[in-house]
């Protein structure tokens, strides 16, 4: 192993890039369609989830339901910080990137030898206010890959583009504003020599945005507002011509569905997974929720019915499923899942693109399982509505009407005055937060999908001000579980019929992503640190490790040398373990929006901390 004589500072942000051993060089001519070949090829995990269509499936079968129960752990490796670690690794050839939970340290780590052999590491220097602005833990969802580039977010909000072979930083772009709130925790995609991002910041009153920088240069391509004029949304004329219904441009919705000036601190920002369709050449990305949870002072209306007339109050674009042109920006269709949200469903959660038999024909479909618990199934080309089935228990709605696209809202169990406690499922955890579902795209119907399975009791509080960069909630909320000692579940579930066909009882949360491999397997994580692996056809497990902090993280598999192996990061974190990361009293029942006096109830104060990389093969 050879280290430098000395470090080097980079002026360009006081960031260091410390190499500290050699091997294969990447070579930088792999250009953006390169991507693709190497998403496609089984042994790299290229992109955050494995692919642009977010399947998260390998074709791996070395690993497989006969020999599984041989699986031993190659290697493992410590991050070096102890908060949430939400993402996941890529691996290109012999080579793992890793990105931390804050301060977002970057290894690269050479696989080559069997175990790991660390070649760099970039820490970057951040602001620390971003720590306390970040709503729900310090957690970073990793890095991507293009032209011998790696590319991530920090905390504090910028975009940073290194060397994938020495860690030298090529470029720094600031994106996110902590001072308005924006706080960047998501991992960039990257396609047609563009990187695509958002940030988070809703219950800090930011303004949600989405844009696209030069892969070269950092440069700024286009941004895109989630609320404001249609020329800050950058709605085209064709906008939603299919669907009227949806909302189309010409008419400044994104303004008039606010409350005097409240759209500027209107929430939706796009901090969670982004898709890409290269044959249909648009990018696909969703909102969050429109800012504060006293959902009152989001409309001038004085009743629930008054504030659910169709547009007038919809806090349009927030929780939409957006389709842009990568080039310009340009919102070609916008979905909108929950109009005048009351509950704080966040709508960030992926979007897989897949190819489903449905209806008698097969269609290019986007698949998203909501934070408000319905799996919505859509045709990618247009946004038509095809399915809309309910995931998890949910009363806040009967269903979704397919004539308006909208849900048919339940009373008495949709919070809208001061002071009026309303009991809802799913929680504002919704039936599954952003841990990523996995399908394999041979059998696109059947999603392997970790839920949440507990309601909340939401009480609106009266707005204490309209600082934006400051807490913007105003609620207290109340969270339960919907039945004692099963907090998460891990399932197959069919989104054509709407039914589960197999699922998974679990104690703690299933905060964990989803990997599906044609060895038959499906592998999950839960809060309290099991790795598990079970039969993808009837849910057997398997085989299952304790690891030494809860999984939040997302597996991955690939191939070096011949072998085939599994990866997972583990550590606490993100909101349903920011109890336990941020040290709050676990006395409070109302701490971390009603996440604190759960944890208390169920035992998360116990689960240590820890952000390691745990990596699986079969002699």
């Amino acid at each position: 192993m050879r280290f430098p004589k000395s470090r080097k500072k980079l002026s360009a942000g006081m960031l260091l890039a410390l190499t500290v051993g050699t091997a294969a060089v990447i070579p930088s001519a792999y250009s953006n369609d390169d991507v693709l070949k190497l998403t496609e090829n089984p042994k790299n995990w290229a992109a955050p989830g494995k692919d642009y269509a977010n399947t998260r499936h390998s074709t791996l079968k070395q690993i497989n339901t006969q020999n599984v129960k041989s699986l031993h752990m190659a290697w493992s490796f410590s991050t070096g910080t102890l908060r949430g670690h939400e993402g996941q690794p890529l691996v290109i050839g012999d080579r793992m990137y890793v990105v931390s939970s804050y301060p977002n340290i970057v290894w690269a780590l050479d696989l080559s030898k069997g175990a790991y052999e660390v070649l760099w590491k970039y820490v970057p220097r951040q602001d620390d206010k971003a720590v306390s602005t970040a709503c729900c833990d310090t957690v970073n969802r990793g890095a991507s890959y293009a032209d011998g580039k790696i590319v991530f977010n920090t905390l504090d909000g910028y975009v940073v583009c290194l060397d994938a072979n020495t860690g030298k930083e090529l470029w720094k772009t600031k994106f996110a504003d902590v001072n308005k709130g924006e706080t960047s925790t998501p991992a960039p995609i990257i396609a047609k020599d563009k990187v695509f991002t958002g940030y988070g910041g809703d219950e800090f009153g930011a303004r949600g945005r989405f844009a696209a920088f030069d892969l070269n240069s950092g440069k700024m391509v286009w941004q895109a507002y989630s609320n404001g004029p249609d020329s800050d949304v950058l709605l085209g004329p064709d906008f939603n011509s299919k669907h009227p219904e949806y909302g189309q441009a010409g008419q400044d919705l994104g303004v008039k569905t606010y409350p005097d000036e409240e759209w500027k601190r209107g929430g939706g920002c796009a901090w969670g997974w982004y898709s890409y369709d290269p044959k249909l050449d648009l990018v696909y990305y969703n909102t969050g929720n429109p800012g504060l949870w006293s959902p009152s002072y989001r409309t001038e209306a004085k009743t629930h019915e008054e504030a659910n007339e169709p547009w007038k109050w919809d806090n349009k674009w927030s929780m939409t499923i957006f389709a842009r042109k990568p080039d310009t920006g340009e919102a070609v269709w916008g979905y909108q899942m929950t109009p005048f949200d009351q509950w704080d469903y966040d709508g960030i959660n992926e979007d897989v693109l897949v190819d489903i038999n449905v209806d008698g024909a097969k269609k290019p479909c986007l698949v998203h399982f909501d934070r408000n618990g319905f799996c919505y199934v859509l045709n990618r080309t247009d946004g038509t509505l095809i399915r809309a089935n309910k995931f998890v228990t949910v009363n806040w709605a009967e269903k979704i009407d397919f004539k308006t696209g909208r849900p048919v809202k339940v009373k008495e169990h949709s919070p809208f005055e001061v002071g009026k406690a309303v009991q809802a499922y799913p929680s504002a955890q919704g039936g599954k937060d952003q841990q990523p579902v996995a399908v394999d795209p041979k059998e696109a119907n059947v999603f392997y999908a970790p839920t949440n399975n507990w309601g909340m009791t939401l009480e609106p509080q009266e707005r204490a001000h309209t600082n934006q960069g400051s807490v913007y909630v105003f609620a207290n909320v109340l969270m339960k579980a919907e039945k004692p000692g099963v907090l998460g579940r891990f399932k197959a579930f069919d989104v054509v019929t709407g039914k589960a066909r197999w699922d998974i009882p679990e104690r703690f949360p299933t905060w964990s992503g989803a990997l599906v491999t044609d060895g038959g397997l499906a592998f999950y994580g839960t809060l309290d640190g099991w790795f598990r692996a079970v039969d993808r056809k009837t849910g057997k497990i398997l085989w299952q490790q304790k690891l030494n902090s809860g999984i939040i993280g997302n597996p991955i598999s690939y191939e070096v040398n011949g072998k085939q192996y599994v990866s997972i990061l583990t550590g606490i974190g993100g909101w349903i373990g920011l109890p336990v990361t941020a040290g709050l009293d676990p006395s409070d029942p109302y701490g971390a929006l009603g996440c604190s006096g759960m944890a208390a109830e169920n035992g998360f104060y116990n689960i240590p901390m820890g952000g390691t990389v745990y990596t699986f093969c079969v002699q």
